[in-house]
C-alpha cells in the first residue's frame, strides 16, 4: 500500500547479490518515522534517514526498531548519490536505558545528602583531634603546675586561663557533637528516602531493540537518503461511524471515523497516516478443505481403543475430527467499551486510494498516535445521503414504532463491519452494529422509537380465541389485533410484522384463518413471517386483524401451544 514517487536516481540492486567489502559503519541517528500504514492487525512503518556517504563500501544501521518487527518484511529504497544497496541483516541489540529527569533528580539528591554525611563525618573527626589536644593540654598543664607548686612557683593566674580554655573548648565540642547527631538523624532520614525515590524511578535493565544494517556502495561521496519500510505487530484501527438524521427532509449526515490502537513500541510523530482494509493475517493462500470422512461408529470406537484415546462424538456419530470445522467470529470488547462517546472528530474527508484488491483511507495531514494502547480517533469522511423515512413495528415483540431511514451507501468506497452513533439532531439515540456495506448497496438505519406512532396488539376475546376438541384431534385457535394510529401531522408508512406458527410435521396443520386482514406480504427468507405496509394519513388509525389455526392429535405433544 505504500507508494514512492519516481526520483531521479541511480539505484543499483544487487541480484544475486554478492557481499560488499566491509566499510565504515555509519548510525541512523537521525531516522524518523514518516509513514505509517495501520492494516486491521498490524502495521508498514516506514522510516527516513539522510546521510553524507563517502565514496565506497559503507554499512548503514537503522537504531532502535521495535523487537516485534518482522524480518522478512524489511524493503528498502533510497534517492541520491549513485548507489548499489547491497544485503539487509536484522539483528538484536542490548542497550542501557536512558535516564530520566526523575531518577536524575532523585540520583542528585542521594549524592547531596551523601556528600552532608560526609562532611559531618570529616567535623566529626576534627573534633576528635581537637578533644584530644585539650585533653592531653590539661593533663600537661596539670602536670607542669603540680611541679611548679611544689617548688613555690605557682601561676594562679596562668592556670586559670589554662582551666578556661580547656574548658570552653570542650564545651563547645561537646556542644557540636549534639548538633551533628542531629543533623546526622536527619540527614539519614532523607536519605532513606531518597535512596527509595532512586530505587523506584530507576529504569529498567538493558532494553534489547532491533537494528537494520544495510550495505551501500556508493560510487562517488554525495547525499543519500534511505526510506526503510518494515511491517510490526501490536497495531490495529477499526471503523466507527455517526449518523444524524434530519426527520424532515429524510437526510442522513452520515462520517466515517477510525479509532486507531497501537503498542509496537515506538510513538508515531508527525507521520502520514494511512488506513488500509487489507488483513495480511488472513494469509494469500486460499483455505484447503480436508477429507470428511464418514465412518461407522463401531469403527471409530476401534480405532479410538487401538491408540488409546477416549472420542467425543457428535450426534448422529460423525467424527468430530473429521467434521468441516465451524467459523469463529472474535470481537475487541475493549473496543465495544466506549462507542457511547461522543468524541470529536480531528479530521475529515480523507483521500480513498483504490489498490486492486482493498482500499486504503490516507488520513489528511500530520498524526501522531502514541504506542500506549490509547484510542486515537480520526475523522475520514463526512457524505450527506438522501433517504427516506418508515417505520417498523413488531407489535408480538414490543408494541413501539421504530424509526428507521432507507438511503444507499456512498459509491466511492465501502462501508466496513462497525459501531454506529445515532442522533437524531444533536440528540443522542443509542448505538448498532452495521454490517459490512458495498458502495452504493442499499443502507438501511435505524433512529430509535418514535412515540408519535402508537402501537397496540391485544388478544382478542374467547369468542374469536379457542381450544376444543374435533374427532380425534386437539385444535386451538388463536387471534390478535393490532392497532396501529399515526399521531403526527405528516403522513407515514409504517411496516407491521407479526407471524404464524409453521409446521415441520405432516401431523401438525396449521390454517390460516379467514378474518386476517388482507393485504398481507409473506417473508420468503423467514417463513410464517408476514408483513403489512401500512400508509397512514395525520391522526389516522388503521386495525389490523390475525387468525390462525392449529389442529394436531391428542396424544402429540407439542411444545409452545
Amino acid at each position: 500500500m505504500i507508494k514512492h514517487r519516481p526520483v531521479p536516481l541511480l539505484l543499483v540492486l544487487l541480484a544475486p547479490f554478492t557481499p560488499l567489502a566491509l566499510g565504515a559503519t555509519i548510525p541512523a541517528r537521525d531516522s524518523r518515522i514518516v509513514e505509517v500504514t495501520v492494516y486491521p492487525d498490524r502495521a508498514e512503518v516506514v522510516r527516513e534517514a539522510k546521510h553524507e556517504l563517502p565514496a565506497g563500501a559503507s554499512t548503514l544501521e537503522f537504531l532502535g526498531l521495535p523487537l516485534g518487527v518482522e524480518p522478512d518484511s524489511l524493503t528498502v529504497t533510497a534517492r541520491g548519490t549513485a548507489a548499489a544497496l547491497g544485503a539487509v541483516e536484522i539483528r538484536d541489540r542490548a542497550e542501557e536505558p536512558k535516564e530520566t529527569p526523575e531518577f536524575l533528580a532523585a540520583k542528585g539528591e542521594v549524592r547531596r545528602l551523601e556528600a552532608e554525611m560526609a562532611r559531618l563525618q570529616s567535623e566529626a573527626g576534627v573534633a576528635a583531634k581537637l578533644g584530644e589536644f585539650l585533653e592531653g593540654l590539661k593533663a600537661t598543664t596539670a602536670q607542669r603546675e603540680s611541679e611548679r607548686l611544689g617548688e613555690g612557683k605557682a601561676d594562679p593566674a596562668s592556670i586559670q586561663a589554662v582551666y578556661t580554655l580547656v574548658k570552653t573548648g570542650l564545651t563547645d565540642l561537646a556542644a557540636e557533637k549534639r548538633a551533628r547527631e542531629e543533623k546526622r538523624r536527619e540527614i539519614e532520614e532523607a536519605l532513606q528516602v531518597a535512596r527509595a525515590r532512586l530505587a523506584a524511578s530507576q529504569p529498567p535493565g538493558s532494553i534489547v531493540t532491533r537494528v537494520a544494517a544495510i550495505e551501500v556502495v556508493a560510487e562517488r561521496a554525495g547525499p543519500l537518503t534511505l526510506r526503510l519500510a518494515y511491517v510490526a505487530p501490536n497495531a490495529t484501527w477499526r471503523p466507527a461511524y455517526r449518523a444524524a438524521l434530519d426527520a424532515a427532509s429524510g437526510e442522513i449526515a452520515l462520517a466515517s471515523e477510525a479509532v486507531v490502537r497501537q503498542r509496537t513500541g515506538e510513538d508515531w510523530k508527525d507521520v502520514t497516516l494511512r488506513l488500509s482494509t487489507a488483513a495480511p493475517a488472513r494469509g494469500v493462500n486460499p483455505p484447503a478443505l480436508a477429507p470428511w470422512l464418514l465412518r461407522p461408529l463401531e469403527m471409530i470406537a476401534i480405532a479410538a481403543r487401538a491408540k488409546g484415546q477416549n472420542i467425543a462424538y457428535a450426534s448422529g456419530g460423525v467424527d468430530a475430527m473429521s467434521a468441516p470445522e465451524a467459523p469463529m467470529a472474535k470481537m475487541d470488547a475493549a473496543y465495544e467499551a466506549d462507542e457511547n462517546k461522543d468524541q470529536e472528530s480531528i479530521r475529515i474527508d480523507a483521500e480513498v486510494v483504490h489498490s486492486a484488491y482493498n482500499v486504503a483511507f490516507e488520513v489528511p495531514g500530520r498524526s501522531d498516535v502514541a504506542a500506549d494502547g490509547s484510542d486515537h480517533r480520526v475523522g475520514l469522511r463526512q457524505e450527506t445521503l438522501k433517504g427516506t423515512v418508515a417505520y417498523r413495528t413488531v407489535p408480538m415483540l414490543n408494541p413501539a414504532a421504530y424509526l428507521v431511514a432507507k438511503t444507499q451507501a456512498p459509491p466511492g468506497y465501502p462501508l466496513l463491519a462497525g459501531p454506529v452513533r445515532a442522533f437524531a439532531g444533536a440528540a443522542y439515540l443509542g448505538s448498532f452494529p452495521l454490517a459490512e456495506t458495498g458502495p452504493g448497496e442499499d443502507l438501511t438505519l435505524p433512529f430509535g422509537i418514535d412515540n408519535r406512532i402508537k402501537v397496540e396488539r391485544v388478544p382478542l376475546p374467547q369468542s374469536r380465541s379457542r381450544e376444543g376438541f374435533v374427532g380425534k384431534d386437539r385444535q386451538i385457535a388463536y387471534a390478535f389485533k393490532t392497532t396501529v394510529e399515526n399521531l403526527r401531522d405528516k403522513p407515514v408508512e409504517v411496516l407491521v410484522e407479526d407471524r404464524v406458527p409453521v409446521s415441520e410435521d405432516e401431523r401438525i396443520q396449521v390454517e390460516r384463518g379467514k378474518g386476517t386482514t388482507p393485504g398481507f406480504v409473506e417473508v420468503e427468507a423467514r417463513p410464517g413471517i408476514m408483513e403489512w405496509k401500512l400508509s397512514l394519513a395525520p391522526k389516522e388509525k388503521r386495525e389490523l386483524i390475525l387468525e390462525y389455526t392449529v389442529r394436531h392429535p391428542k396424544d402429540l405433544n407439542v411444545p409452545g401451544l
